[in-house]
């Protein structure tokens, strides 16, 4: 095992999903008042989201959504997609109200990097990259830290389909035996499982939606993954 892969939310950025898509909400309709006078405009936003979800095609997330977006509305598309990138520069800061940052996986990340391991974020890519940004420092981490990112423009796919995994370890030239996926979400992040990946579920912000929890290797809290990280061993100079 050489290389990390990370969920984001709820993984390395804690947080309370509820608040956070209800400051989402508030936020994002604030900041489009002056250009969308629907009371739908979070509604459209989320249906766009679910399509790309489901789209498996081979365009870009950030394609797929705004195709979508801007099927049935007549307005300026430049000056909405103006809008979009503002929001995630300026409004979008007032959602980390819903999150924090944990100091036990900040010293995991600190402890894995000293030991010579590549670290991944695969959040699903919904957001743009310039949000990733965002989030990732809301948690109290470097993105430069990462050896790679997922975003809204470069996936062609999202989490819980298997494309998705196996886009990233072709990207990225990865073999699944020589990873380690590292998530909250048993459905979401557990289904690598099926590539032959093994998986670490975290169960701070524990997201399941079955009766059971699936199988996991290794699973527990942060301070658990943090012990776990320890007891790796050092690869500085062996990949």
């Amino acid at each position: 095992m050489k290389t990390i892969l990370f969920d984001l939310d709820g993984t390395l950025l804690p947080m309370d999903v509820q608040k956070f898509m209800f400051q989402y909400k508030i936020s994002l309709e604030k900041h489009f008042s002056t250009l969308h006078s629907e009371a739908n405009l979070f509604e459209k936003v989320m249906s766009s989201v679910k399509h790309v979800v489901k789209d498996q095609g081979p365009l870009t997330n950030d394609i797929k959504f705004f195709d979508h977006f801007f099927r049935d509305l007549k307005v300026s598309k430049d000056n909405y997609l103006e809008h979009f990138d503002l929001f995630y520069k300026t409004n979008f800061e007032e959602v980390k109200t819903s999150t924090s940052s944990s100091e036990t996986m900040i010293e995991a990340i600190k402890i894995l990097k000293s030991k010579g391991y590549d670290l991944m974020i695969l959040t699903n890519p919904i957001f743009p990259m310039v949000a990733n940004q965002k989030r990732i420092q809301w948690a109290g981490l470097d993105i430069n830290d990462f050896k790679y990112v997922s975003s809204f423009e470069k996936n062609t796919a999202c989490k819980p389909f298997l494309k998705f995994y196996e886009e990233v370890l072709e990207i990225n030239a990865l073999n699944s035996d020589e990873v380690l996926m590292v998530g909250n979400d048993a459905q979401e992040d557990l289904v690598v499982q099926k590539l032959g990946i093994k998986t670490f579920l975290t169960n701070n912000h524990l997201i399941n939606r079955e009766a059971s929890l699936p199988y996991t290797d290794y699973s527990g809290s942060y301070d658990d993954f943090k012990s776990f990280v320890e007891a790796l061993p050092e690869i500085r100079g062996e990949k």
